[in-house]
């Protein structure tokens, strides 16, 4: 369906929300780095970071890159340790272990929040970074500040509703996800806490937020589950109605996971027996659907998946020098472009992670549409709304109802003739805004070329055309071409499409009985009584041939007149009566005004 023309989205958010420009520069792994500045990324082979397990990175509101850390070490823009920014209480054993916040209202302090999960040592600890300090370089001002124990090596952050301040969520041993509020003021340690889902078997994989901001996923890789999806209110900060996704394979376990942009599909590293990246469609809250949604989109090496700022899913190959990428992640099964060894690094080494960052930065809305032809009701639909408080449509049309205000999410309207037009779409949450254009085409209905009633003649085929131009043919024998060839009388029909716009046409066959006939014997013997052989009737022929073969298969005698016969005698003989076999084309225009073409044979016998 061709109805898609342009879009784009703007985001109304606070100031003190850096934006998708924060995440423009990426260290990761063993001294491997992105630039995606320019759009596609540029390799970089500058960084001075290992990697084995989590990393973050940070850049200004115009790409600059600022700093870089595994949860143990900061380096500042420089590649040098940053002052003071050195022994974190980041783990570096499988999981993510660190993300960087900014200090709502502030340009220059940043909140880093690392996470341990040792034997001896599990903590949820923060530092903070002014980058005022040191000529612009930065310096820890704070480190290592306690928060809590008794958590999972999982942890993420995601805007407050108020496009402000920030949600940090952690997960705890149980079931139990703990958010803490961080505003202009700091981070309140009391976190608001949602007990729900199952308690995840070991800690291993990451935990996620898709960039709509309203759902969380969590490896849990027991016995019977992968994950679990949670819903997110971001404005409360709870966590509630888990869906679980359940193994694919005994002895399977979940490691990287990603939402596409739009929210509306979930990507999953499958590792264990069978490796491979499972995509799940989140359109269906019924947990049975979102199973049975799942198709495999690749297999092997893939362990780590992040969004970036193009829009594709990098995904990191432990121990190579590649990356491989989604590239179309809004797009369900294998139309997503999975890309192998999309990315490659001349130096350096790509571990299992890749650098985390705050999803709602990578948030693309989508506003599908339907049923775009003229005389249809066009069907509009916003996905991911959960955290939406209300909408304000506006049709880009004076003449019926242009504007549409409420919770109408799913809205129909009727366009008044073909053409372009200009939709939009501007969605509400605690006051802040987000607008959705799209410009889309109202199509014509296509007219097909079967004529309505034509006429079959006997002992030659009909050929009906559907007309040309079109996308979609399907006749009633389910052939999918322009042209169907008739051998029989009846009724036929064929759809067509157009810009996905479809018709449905029929024609009635009926059989012609023909006109012209020849009698089966004649006495030539001048009683002016049947002496001559010749066609019988009233059609006007375009063209006519006969000729008259002996036993022998000697032509005795050939014509292209209609109106002329054979008188029997043979190069001006008169032979004694025999049978002879004759042979008659002739074409004429049928009641429908088409050619139609006959060709037929019979006997005659020939009485003296």
């Amino acid at each position: 369906m061709k109805y898609l023309i342009t879009l784009y989205v703007l985001l109304s958010v606070a100031a003190s929300v850096f934006g998708q420009k924060n995440a423009m520069v990426w260290y990761f792994g063993d001294q491997v780095g992105l630039d995606f500045n320019a759009g596609n990324p540029v390799v970089l082979t500058d960084g001075e970071m290992k990697a084995e397990a989590g990393c973050a990175s940070m850049c200004d509101n115009m790409g600059n890159l600022l700093f870089y850390t595994n949860g143990n070490k900061v380096w500042n823009k420089n590649h040098v340790v940053m002052a003071n920014g050195d022994s974190l209480l980041g783990g570096q054993t499988i999981n993510p272990n660190c993300v960087i916040v900014p200090l709502p209202l502030s340009n220059s302090v940043f909140y880093l929040f690392t996470v341990v999960n040792t034997d001896s040592i599990n903590r949820l600890s923060y530092s903070i970074i002014d980058m005022d300090l040191e000529n612009g370089f930065g310096r820890l001002t704070q480190k290592n500040i306690f928060i809590s124990t008794n958590v999972l090596e999982k942890m993420a952050a995601v805007p407050h509703c108020n496009g402000y301040d920030f949600w940090i969520i952690s997960h705890g041993k149980s079931n139990v996800f703990n958010c803490y509020l961080l505003t202009s003021t700091g981070i309140n340690t009391i976190p608001v806490t949602s007990q729900t889902g199952s308690n995840p078997r070991i800690d291993f994989g990451y935990l996620k937020i898709s960039p709509a901001s309203n759902k969380i996923v969590v490896p849990i890789n027991n016995d019977t589950l992968l994950a679990e999806v949670f819903n997110l209110d971001n404005h409360t900060g709870i966590i509630s109605h888990p869906i679980q996704i359940g193994i694919i394979e005994e002895n399977t376990y979940c490691y990287g996971v990603e939402f596409s942009p739009d929210g509306s599909l979930l990507y999953m590293s499958i590792r264990g027996v069978n490796y491979g990246i499972w995509q799940y469609d989140l359109e269906s809250v019924d947990m049975e659907v979102l199973n049975s949604s799942k198709v495999n989109i690749a297999t092997g090496n893939n362990f780590a998946l992040q969004l970036a700022p193009n829009g594709k899913i990098y995904i990191a190959c432990n121990n190579r020098s590649y990356l491989n990428s989604i590239d179309k992640p809004n797009e369900k099964g294998t139309r997503c472009g999975f890309q192998f060894q999309s990315v490659n690094f001349t130096q350096g080494t790509v571990l299992m992670t890749l650098p985390g960052f705050i999803q709602s930065n990578f948030y693309q809305p989508t506003l599908t549409v339907s049923h775009t032809c003229l005389g249809d009701t066009a069907h509009f639909i916003v996905n991911q709304i959960d955290n939406m408080d209300s909408i304000h449509w506006n049709f880009g049309d004076t003449l019926l109802n242009p504007y549409i205000t409420g919770s109408h999410f799913s809205v129909y309207h009727e366009f008044p003739q073909t053409g372009f037009y200009d939709v939009e779409a501007r969605l509400y949450h605690c006051g802040n805004e987000v607008i959705i254009h799209r410009r889309i085409e109202i199509f014509s209905n296509p007219v097909s070329s079967l004529p309505h009633d034509t006429i079959f003649c006997s002992k030659c085929n009909l050929v009906l055309d559907a007309g040309d131009g079109f996308d979609f043919y399907k006749w009633n024998n389910d052939s999918e071409y322009q042209y169907l060839s008739v051998y029989q009388a009846g009724d036929y029909w064929v759809e067509v499409g157009k810009n996905g716009c479809f018709i449905t046409d029929t024609a009635f066959v009926r059989e012609l009985i023909p006109l012209l006939q020849f009698p089966n014997a004649f006495t030539p013997n001048a009683d002016e009584v049947n002496d001559v052989f010749k066609a019988i009737g009233n059609i006007s022929t375009v063209e006519f041939s006969i000729s008259i073969v002996n036993r022998q298969g000697v032509v005795v005698y050939k014509s292209n007149d209609i109106l002329e016969g054979w008188d029997g005698r043979v190069e001006g003989q008169s032979p004694m009566g025999e049978t002879y076999v004759w042979y008659a084309t002739y074409s004429f225009y049928n009641e429908s005004g088409f050619l139609t073409r006959e060709r037929i044979r019979g006997f005659v016998t020939l009485i003296r």
